[in-house]
């Protein structure tokens, strides 16, 4: 009985066995499974990508400058919202305040001369009109005409000293509203501090106060001479930024230079300059997690036309020579192909793949020539 038991246990184990190795020669024994696609025919757009910078819109940038005043009254702070005409800051200036003085004891000064001066031409009116009753007309003009002509010179003199120190007034007047720094836009206070210590020279100096419209920032790059004729006002671009991995934002061309920006770096073949243009691009969306000076790359989009493309995955590189595999009679074959314009993850093919192909794309498996394969 035991021997029965023993051998129907064998030939079970001998069943189950071959079982195994039928499935393993039908599913494995064809090579892997890999996927497929094939040829498909969509709108493609090659790329320029160009270095830039993010930029504000709009701005406003004060420097200290110590003959014009220093800092009195600083009346904001980082990050406050202002208005177009708010005042941020009130100056002074002592040497100012002098000049004030000054001028208005000139004005006084001269007013007080025109009206002695005008007092005595009046004095002398009288004293002409009894004159004439003594010597008549004539003469009495002629005894009052030195002392008439000297008054009319100093009344002159002294409203010339008055519309001298009224001019004065009106440039003080200027001087004086300097003092009060008022914001030119609606925006946000990105800086402000008083100078540590002022230097008359606002290149010089950090700013102490910077004001900028956060909304509509720009990206600023430079295009060769060859991309102008590529880029036009208008056309999309992404941008991205190191800074902020994963995010990308879409640009809109709102202006190329007409005229170009001279480079500093010396074409080495030729001796010539590289001559670039600044391009702006604008920048719409959710911008918050950028920042003005962020280095960013301008991925703009130029020719765009319907093209036979394969997802980039299942393009591999040879050298120069990129290729496919594609599945011919259950077995991966290396076909080499000839490649147009990338974009994202499409790719243009230009020769090497027909319409009818299977080609392997994304596969988890190591793929080589000649290895049988199982097609998803």
């Amino acid at each position: 009985m035991k021997n029965k038991l023993w051998i129907g246990i064998a030939v079970a184990i001998v069943i189950i066995i071959m079982i195994s190795i039928s499935v393993y020669q039908q599913v494995f024994a064809k090579g892997p499974a890999v996927k497929t696609t094939e040829l498909k025919q969509e709108e493609i757009s090659s790329q320029l990508m160009v270095p830039g910078t993010v930029k504000l819109k709009e701005e406003q940038v004060i420097y200290p400058v110590p003959e014009k005043g220093e800092i009195k009254e600083l009346l904001i702070k980082e990050g406050q919202k202002v208005k177009k005409g708010a005042v941020l800051a009130r100056l002074e200036n002592p040497q100012l305040e002098l000049e004030w003085e000054q001028n208005k004891i000139a004005i006084e000064s001269a007013y007080l001369k025109i009206n002695r001066v005008e007092e005595q031409l009046k004095q002398l009116k009288d004293k002409e009109k009894t004159a004439t009753k003594q010597v008549g007309k004539e003469e009495a003009k002629k005894q009052i005409k030195p002392e008439s002509e000297q008054l009319e010179s100093e009344k002159k003199l002294a409203e010339l000293d008055l519309k001298q120190a009224m001019i004065q007034k009106d440039l003080l007047e200027k001087r004086q509203n300097d003092l009060v720094l008022r914001s030119t836009l609606d925006g946000v206070v990105l800086t402000a501090k008083k100078p540590a210590a002022a230097t008359g020279q606002a290149g010089a100096a950090e700013p102490m106060i910077h004001i900028g419209k956060l909304e509509g920032m720009t990206a600023t790059g430079l295009l060769s001479e060859y991309d102008t004729l590529k880029v036009k006002k208008g056309q999309k671009a992404v941008v991205r930024s190191d800074a902020v991995p994963g995010q990308k934002w879409q640009g809109e061309i709102t202006n190329i230079a007409i005229l170009p920006q001279q480079q500093e770096q010396a074409n080495v073949q030729n001796g010539s300059q590289a001559v670039q243009y600044p391009v702006t691009v604008k920048i719409s969306g959710d911008i918050q997690a950028l920042k003005p000076g962020f280095q960013v790359i301008m991925e703009i989009e130029t020719d765009i036309k319907s093209a036979q493309v394969l997802p980039v995955d299942a393009v591999h590189d040879e050298g120069d020579q990129p290729f496919v595999f594609l599945v011919k009679d259950g077995k991966a074959k290396k076909q080499k192909i000839k490649t147009g314009v990338a974009s994202g993850n499409k790719i243009e093919i230009l020769k090497g793949v027909h319409k009818t192909d299977r080609v392997i794309v994304d596969s988890s498996e190591k793929v080589k020539d000649g290895m049988e394969v199982t097609a998803k």
